[in-house]
């Protein structure tokens, strides 16, 4: 099942995709399922270690249950999940694989559709048949590859409510989710403006510790200063003189609309990237 997770910044999704990757990293069944099938493959050729759980991303996570040591992720590239090919050097997925992906968007383009590689849209339409399951967080369902889409449920992530001790201690979260179980009732939940309760179902899903301390939620930050480590801030001129006015104007005249060089490329269509 491919499940895609949505809601404004910071409401929660990635919290909410880590505690449910925490529970499949811990959950004896299903991962008993996963080695089962390996020990099964290598009886017949194969000759393939038995990971202690089935759960990746694209997103360092730290596994935590009382009693039990912590588990870690195994951490995949979401360009390489995918069918052999000519283009890319793809993962070899274990069976029953749980795989958490932050930012699909990025991954999914909407905008890139017609470019969206076959060996990999192959991967996902065929997916079950290798027991995967994919969550796919994301601010708009609508930034997803419609050929993913059409194949996800959806969870919405209404309100996260944080349960903290007198201290301001996190130790319990609790996220008010609505989930629609395919692409036609999403569809139809958003032209109502999601007023139509006959296309979710409300719930809760409860966690008893901080899953925040499972992984880093400001992982991005570095991005906004990459590149930058030898400037200072752009001049902020809300605060002008008016012995300062003509700089503010010579600003703007000089970097407000003008078009970077090198801002429109070229894609490159190498493994639909």
């Amino acid at each position: 099942m491919i499940t895609i997770i949505f809601a404004p910044p910071r409401c929660g999704k990635t919290s909410l995709m880590t505690h449910l990757l925490n529970e499949y990293a811990f959950n004896s069944d299903y991962n008993r399922q996963m080695q089962q099938e390996i020990i099964h493959k290598n009886a017949n050729g194969f000759d393939l270690s038995i990971p202690q759980h089935c759960v990746a991303s694209n997103y360092d996570c730290v596994f935590k249950r009382f009693r039990y040591t912590s588990r870690y992720t195994r951490r995949i590239n979401p360009y390489r999940l995918g069918f052999k090919n000519d283009f890319v050097d793809t993962h070899f997925t274990i069976p029953y694989q749980v795989t958490g992906i932050t930012e699909a968007q990025k991954y999914f383009n909407s905008r890139m559709s017609l470019y969206y590689p076959t060996w990999q849209s192959n991967y996902y339409e065929q997916h079950g048949h290798n027991n995967l399951n994919f969550f796919l967080d994301t601010q708009r369902p609508m930034l997803i590859d419609a050929n993913i889409r059409d194949l996800s449920r959806f969870v919405e992530v209404v309100k996260l409510d944080l349960d903290k001790d007198r201290y301001g201690k996190i130790h319990g979260m609790k996220w008010t989710i609505r989930s629609i179980d395919n692409s036609s009732l999403y569809d139809r939940y958003m032209a109502s403006g999601k007023k139509d309760k006959d296309c979710y179902i409300e719930q809760e899903i409860i966690a008893n510790y901080n899953v925040f301390e499972c992984y880093n939620s400001q992982s991005c930050k570095p991005k906004f200063y990459d590149g930058h480590l030898t400037n200072d801030f752009d001049l902020d001129y809300s605060q002008s003189t008016d012995e300062s006015l003509q700089g503010y104007i010579d600003y703007l005249q000089k970097n407000d609309d003008e078009l970077p060089k090198g801002f429109y490329q070229k894609r490159s269509l190498i493994g639909g990237i």
